[in-house]
């Protein structure tokens, strides 16, 4: 049976700093970040770092630890060991069969006889070798139902059933007249994701996100308006989902929007062919159209050239051009690439390795409530890189990103 000291991985009698230790440990191994590439690992870490984080709530609290041992003690406790068969010359002690009667018998364990209890005449059956008392016979002014009895009690029992799910059966079945709902923009977008911060021997990865600008075309408006909801939060990090793929009418309008020049339907393009929603995923089809709109100057369709860069997808692998995109779209106030710049030179990406300068990025990207740039703030605080060391300050960034569900951020909290 999994415990929290198995998910942690140290013996009962460990000491406070041997499960923080034992937590840290687990929490590199598993920390989502390094299984963003597959979305099936990737729901294994975060199932395991909720484990791990439940285990060391409890454990790393002296009362809570206390209360789960005393459970654990109980639960153990209430599986003893079966009794041991008594030998055919011992004598036992026998409770009663009869619930209204509560005297104990001493019986000797020989052979299998005809036992009566003095106090209330009932008569059993008494096997040593089985523990089993059958064929009880409680005397006449003791007994409350006999066997006919019981059984018409449970013929009542069922036909009463029947006839109350008879009549409340109809209450089951609700037909309304109204008309089927119709989902709101807000229901049909899809499920939000942050970009996550790499550790120093992975690459630079993280979830794309385009911000729709302020260009609108009114023509199409009505007919377009929850497609584009759709595709400015349009993540793409696992496959897609039926609901996850517009309609083959909107695809068609984006198309041709992107055709006539329009940077956002060029980016909503790219991003369908990079993420393989309604479309064969291709890179480099993604590509093509990023660069269409980044060189209107679109500040989305720049952030994302800079992600392909970064992971070499569709393109070799450089941190110079990926930098080159993001600095582009950073000017122009795209958290997500500020956040990016922020990481490459924390990790010396492509550029030397300046945590002031990094600092900067972060602060510009956190100011707009980038999660994850707030909690790469923090650890910079905590860490003292680039700023005075500062756990209060850092303690101020972590709890921003928390609140917004970043559970890295989170566990950070819990170790300060």
């Amino acid at each position: 049976m999994e415990t929290y000291y198995s998910i942690l991985e140290v013996p009962e009698s460990a000491t406070s700093e041997e499960i923080k230790h034992a937590y840290r440990l687990l929490l590199q191994v598993w920390h989502p970040d390094r299984f963003h590439h597959s979305p099936v690992l990737l729901a294994k870490a975060e199932k395991k770092t909720r484990e791990i984080n439940a285990a060391f709530n409890t454990l790393s609290n002296p009362s809570l630890k206390q209360r789960y041992d005393e459970g654990r003690s109980t639960s153990h406790a209430g599986k003893a060991p079966p009794k041991p068969k008594p030998s055919r010359a011992e004598a036992r002690t026998v409770p009663c069969p009869n619930a209204a009667c509560n005297s104990i018998l001493r019986v000797t364990a020989k052979t299998i006889g005809i036992v009566t209890c003095p106090s209330c005449r009932t008569t059993f059956r008494y096997d040593p070798e089985r523990d089993d008392k059958w064929d009880i016979n409680l005397p006449e002014d003791t007994k409350n139902f006999t066997s006919a009895q019981m059984a018409m009690l449970a013929i009542a029992v069922i036909f009463a059933l029947v006839v109350v799910w008879t009549f409340t059966g109809k209450s089951k079945i609700i037909v309304s007249n109204k008309p089927a709902h119709t989902h709101t923009d807000e229901q049909e977008t899809l499920p939000k994701s942050e970009p996550f911060a790499f550790n120093e021997d992975e690459r630079v990865v993280h979830t794309a996100a385009v911000r729709d600008t302020a260009e609108t075309h009114h023509e199409h408006l009505d007919r377009l308006e929850p497609m584009q909801r759709q595709m400015a939060q349009a993540l793409g990090r696992a496959p897609s989902s039926p609901s996850d793929i517009i309609s083959d009418v909107d695809r068609q309008q984006l198309k041709r929007l992107a055709s006539q020049g329009s940077p956002w339907a060029q980016t909503q393009l790219g991003q369908l062919y990079a993420n393989g929603r309604g479309v064969p995923q291709d890179y480099a089809t993604a590509r093509g159209w990023y660069e269409k709109a980044a060189a209107q100057s679109h500040a989305g369709a720049q952030a994302q050239l800079g992600q392909l860069y970064a992971n070499g997808l569709g393109v070799p692998q450089d941190y110079t051009k990926a930098r080159q995109w993001w600095e582009q779209a950073a000017l122009q106030g795209n958290a997500l690439a500020q956040f990016n710049l922020g990481q490459l030179y924390v990790y010396g990406r492509g550029v030397p390795q300046h945590y002031a300068t990094a600092r900067g990025w972060y602060e510009k990207a956190a100011a707009q409530g980038h999660a994850w740039a707030q909690a790469q703030l923090g650890q910079l605080y905590a860490n003292g890189r680039g700023v005075p060391q500062d756990y209060a300050t850092a303690r101020g960034w972590y709890e921003k990103a928390a609140a917004q569900g970043n559970t890295w951020a989170q566990a950070q909290l819990a170790l300060l």
